[in-house]
C-alpha cells in the first residue's frame, strides 16, 4: 500500500512537473509574440517613411547634391531596416519589409541588406536583429567627399565616394561603391556598399 501511495506521489510530482515546464515554454512563447512586429504594425510604420526620389535625373546632379541624395538614401534604408521597435518581426512583416525596400533596390540586394541586418531563428519562426547599432556607415559625419561617377553601360551608372575626416590627430577613411540600373526612367540600385 505504502509503495502504491509512494508511487501516486510521484507520478502527481511528475506531472505537475511537466505542466509547469509546459507553462513556461508557453509564456516564453506569450513573451516573443507580444514583442513580435506584424505585417500590419510595420506598414503603418512604413507609411511615414517617404522613399529618396529614384528620377533618372539624379545622376545630372552636382556632386554635393549626389552626395546628399546617396545619404537620403543610406538614410532611409536605415529607417526601414530598424523599423521593429522590438527588432523581431513575423514572416508576413519581412515580406513587407521585402516588398518596401524593392522600391528602390533590386530584389537581390534587398535581400542582402535584410541578411546583414537580421537573422531568423525558428524556434520562434519569428526574425531578429543582428544588433541595434546601425549597419550602415554613411549615417556619420565625414568631409572632404571625392566623387566619382562612371557609366559602364548604357542603362547603368556606377558611383563611387570616398570621404575622409579627422578626429584627435587620427584620419579615418569611408568608401562608398554603388550601382544603379535605369529602368522606364527610374533608378534602382542593384549594390549599395559602404566601408570605414
Amino acid at each position: 500500500m505504502r509503495t502504491i501511495w509512494i508511487a501516486l506521489v510521484a507520478a502527481a510530482m511528475l506531472l505537475g512537473g511537466c505542466q509547469q515546464q509546459r507553462n513556461v515554454q508557453d509564456d516564453m512563447k506569450m513573451q516573443t509574440l507580444q514583442k513580435t512586429v506584424g505585417r500590419d504594425r510595420l506598414l503603418h510604420t512604413f507609411s511615414q517613411i517617404t522613399p529618396p526620389p529614384m528620377g533618372k535625373e539624379m545622376m545630372d546632379q552636382p556632386d554635393d547634391l549626389l552626395i546628399t541624395w546617396i545619404k537620403q538614401v543610406d538614410d532611409w534604408t536605415y529607417r526601414v531596416l530598424s523599423s521593429p521597435v522590438t527588432g523581431e518581426m513575423d514572416t508576413y512583416a519581412m515580406r513587407e519589409m521585402r516588398t518596401h525596400l524593392m522600391q528602390i533596390y533590386s530584389l537581390e540586394m534587398a535581400e542582402k541588406l535584410i541578411a546583414g541586418f537580421y537573422r531568423y531563428d525558428p524556434s520562434s519562426t519569428t526574425y531578429k536583429a543582428n544588433s541595434t547599432r546601425a549597419m550602415l556607415n554613411l549615417r556619420s559625419e565625414w568631409g572632404r567627399y571625392e566623387v566619382k561617377k562612371t557609366q559602364p553601360a548604357q542603362d547603368q551608372y556606377k558611383i563611387s565616394l570616398q570621404g575622409a575626416t579627422d578626429f584627435d590627430h587620427a584620419r579615418s577613411m569611408m568608401h562608398h561603391e554603388s550601382v544603379y540600373q535605369v529602368k522606364d526612367n527610374r533608378l534602382i540600385i542593384m549594390e549599395f556598399k559602404t566601408k570605414a
